[in-house]
């Protein structure tokens, strides 16, 4: 991966708008407002995940990336919100059940958002395949 490849910038960008509508969604569906940290901490976690699915997925089918997507931004979403509690010291073993489900939801409801994604990205990389030969 390098910095001056276009087709990852794009995915980058694709990445902002797909977690930017996921949120907008889960307002729709949910009817609850969402504050600005947090619509920055989502949107910061998707470029992250992002940034660390591109390498290790190169060249993988299009469902592999996905799921590589899913796994690394629950991991990380999970591994702050568990920081995050620990911090406040408010993670005890019902906090962890409680963060535990909470993330086990996000990830079932974003897998098919995800694995759209995943398909865009996946034509990125055919592109760069097929421009190197």
């Amino acid at each position: 991966m390098k910095l001056t490849d276009k087709r990852f910038w794009i995915f980058e960008a694709f990445t902002i708008l797909f977690a930017v509508v996921l949120m907008f969604l889960a307002l729709i569906i949910l009817d609850k407002s969402l504050t600005m940290e947090v619509v920055l901490i989502i949107v910061g976690l998707s470029c992250i995940t992002s940034a660390i699915t591109w390498p290790i997925a190169d060249g993988k089918q299009w469902f592999v990336f996905g799921l590589i997507y899913e796994a690394l931004f629950i991991i990380l979403l999970f591994a702050s919100l568990i920081i995050d509690g620990l911090i406040r010291g408010l993670m005890d073993w019902i906090g962890f059940t409680l963060c535990f489900a909470f993330v086990f939801t996000i990830a079932i409801i974003c897998l098919i958002p995800s694995m759209v994604l995943a398909f865009v990205g996946y034509h990125l990389f055919n592109k760069n395949i097929t421009n190197k030969e």
